[in-house]
C-alpha cells in the first residue's frame, strides 16, 4: 500500500503526501488514529497450513519482541528537541508499536508458539539505534520499519486466516504513517546541510538498509517460501519502500 492509499483508508489530510512536517498535524494523525482503534480478537486456536505454522511462528516471535520497546532512548532524544507535539506524536507512536506486539502476541498463543525474551537481530537493531543520537536512531528505526511493513504486508496477501489477514492489514496502515512520519522528521533534522553530505548519507544509510535486508532473508528464508516469495522478490519490495522514504528524508528526489 501507499502513502496515497494510507490518506485514502484513514481519511488523513492532503498534506501528509509533502515532505514538510508539522507536528501538530501528526499528533492529530496519532490521535485520531488511537481514537479510531477497536480491538481485534483471535479465536482461542489459530489453524493455518502445515508447512507454513513453524516458518510463521520463527518470525512472529521476532517481530513480536522487537515491538515491545519502551522506547526511553527515543522518547529522551525527542525531549531534547523542544517540541511537546513531538513528543506526544512519540509516545503515541511507541504505544502504536506495543499494541503491534499484543497483537502478534495473541496471534503466536493461539498458534501454541511461545514469545522470546531476546533476540540476537533485536539487540543488533537497538545498539545501532543508540550510536549516535536521534539522527541515527530515525535511519535505523526506519530500516526496520520498511522491513516491517513489507512483511506484514505478505502476510496479509498470503496468509489463509481471514482474522490474521485483517489484523495485519490494519497494522501495515499503521506502519506506512510510521514510516512518513519519520521520513518527515529527518528531513527537518537535515535541513539545511549540503546535498553533497546527504549524498554521503544516503550511501552508508543504503548500505545499512542493504546488510539488514540480507541478514533478513538468511534469517526468514523459510517463512518467505512459505508466503509464496522468493528472496529477491522480497528485498525489491523493500528496496522500493526504502527509496521512498530515504527520497523524503534526504530531499534528493
Amino acid at each position: 500500500m501507499t502513502a496515497e492509499a494510507t490518506v485514502a483508508a484513514l481519511g488523513l489530510k492532503e498534506n501528509f503526501l509533502s515532505s514538510e512536517f508539522s507536528s501538530s498535524s501528526w499528533l492529530e494523525y496519532f490521535q485520531q488514529n488511537r481514537a479510531n482503534k477497536s480491538a481485534i480478537d483471535f479465536p482461542e486456536n489459530i489453524v493455518v497450513p502445515a508447512e507454513m505454522r513453524m516458518p510463521l511462528l520463527h518470525s512472529l516471535q521476532r517481530f513480536q519482541i522487537g515491538e515491545t520497546g519502551e522506547g526511553k532512548h527515543l522518547r529522551s532524544y525527542a525531549r531534547s528537541l523542544k517540541d511537546e507535539a513531538y513528543e506526544q506524536c512519540i509516545d503515541l507512536f511507541i504505544k502504536e508499536e506495543q499494541s503491534h506486539a499484543r497483537i502478534l502476541a495473541e496471534m503466536i498463543g493461539a498458534m501454541d508458539g511461545t514469545l522470546l525474551t531476546s533476540h540476537w537481530t533485536d539487540l543488533a537493531f537497538i545498539t545501532l539505534r543508540r550510536m549516535m543520537g536521534l539522527k541515527t536512531e530515525l535511519f535505523i528505526l526506519l530500516i526496520a520499519e520498511v522491513i516491517g511493513k513489507c512483511f506484514y504486508l505478505l502476510c496479509a496477501r498470503q496468509i489463509p486466516h481471514e482474522r490474521m489477514s485483517d489484523a495485519f492489514s490494519l497494522i501495515v496502515l499503521d506502519e506506512i504513517a510510521h514510516l512518513r512520519f519519520h521520513a518527515q522528521a529527518l528531513n527537518v533534522q537535515l535541513k539545511g546541510e549540503p546535498r553533497w553530505f546527504r549524498l554521503i548519507i544516503l550511501k552508508l544509510w543504503t548500505l545499512l538498509f542493504v546488510a539488514a535486508c540480507a541478514v533478513f532473508v538468511w534469517d526468514h528464508a523459510k517463512t518467505l517460501a512459505a508466503l509464496n516469495s522468493t528472496k529477491d522478490e522480497f528485498i525489491q519490495a523493500c528496496t522500493k519502500e526504502f527509496n521512498r522514504a530515504a527520497a523524503v528524508a534526504l530531499a534528493l528526489s
